[in-house]
């Protein structure tokens, strides 16, 4: 079954964010996870730093330099980035305040931060069996890797990226259908990196997954189209000189 996004979304998508970031000096991609998302942007021309806390790159991650370390410490000088992107990571770390801060404090004025929070990536049916999934992983005692002081919706993000004086974000949002079986949702929530605490035996939840589908009326094999959305805010840091 298929989840990748169409061509042609992609080219608008990431042509979008190309427009936006800019294909100056340097670009950080903070949070880079498996390097997927910044092969489309290194693709369409942008000069990539990558950085994370762990290095979970794979094979489709682009040669670009990589620096390990948390987006609440950048080790990257004030002013010294044209662009900043930053997707679905801010539920991860502990002070989203702080990493907010510390992209404002790195970026060039003019420069742009383009942030997702996240999309829909799977439609109402399959979301259900993955939240069955997630609740029985919770009565297990295994931990989420999402922290619970996340911002709660984009408005705590415009709100505390105005008062660091960036402008009003301009919004970015691409919807494209995909086909996944019920098995492929509920498996991909057992076993998704960026889901659970790392360090985790998740075995137990392979019999989570099986009693799951069991439950379901759905056939769990049987490919069901849903719509994937994919939105981004785009924020622009005002110039040094105005």
């Amino acid at each position: 079954m298929t989840g990748r996004m169409p061509a042609d979304v992609a080219d608008r998508l990431y042509g979008r964010l190309r427009d936006e970031l800019g294909c100056g000096p340097a670009v950080l991609d903070v949070g880079v996870g498996s390097g997927a998302v910044s092969a489309e942007l290194a693709d369409r021309g942008v000069t990539l730093v990558l950085l994370d806390v762990v290095d979970l790159r794979g094979s489709e991650a682009p040669a670009a330099p990589f620096l390990r370390g948390s987006c609440c410490a950048l080790p990257i000088r004030s002013g010294s980035v044209t662009g900043v992107h930053l997707a679905r990571v801010l539920h991860h770390v502990p002070d989203w305040r702080r990493a907010l801060a510390e992209v404002v404090r790195v970026l060039a004025p003019g420069g742009a931060l383009c942030l997702t929070l996240g999309g829909r990536s799977y439609g109402a049916e399959l979301s259900q069996l993955r939240e069955a999934v997630f609740s029985a992983g919770a009565v297990l005692g295994l931990r989420a890797a999402h922290h619970s002081h996340q911002p709660h919706g984009a408005d705590a993000v415009d709100a505390e990226l105005a008062g660091l004086g960036m402008g009003t974000p301009e919004l970015v949002d691409v919807s494209f259908p995909v086909w996944h079986t019920p098995r492929d949702a509920a498996a991909d929530a057992a076993v998704h990196p960026y889901i659970w605490a790392p360090g985790q035996d998740l075995s137990p939840l392979v019999g989570v997954v099986e009693r799951v589908l069991v439950e379901s009326p759905l056939p769990p094999d049987e490919p069901i189209r849903h719509e994937r959305v994919v939105c981004y805010r785009i924020y622009r840091a005002h110039r040094g000189d105005l």
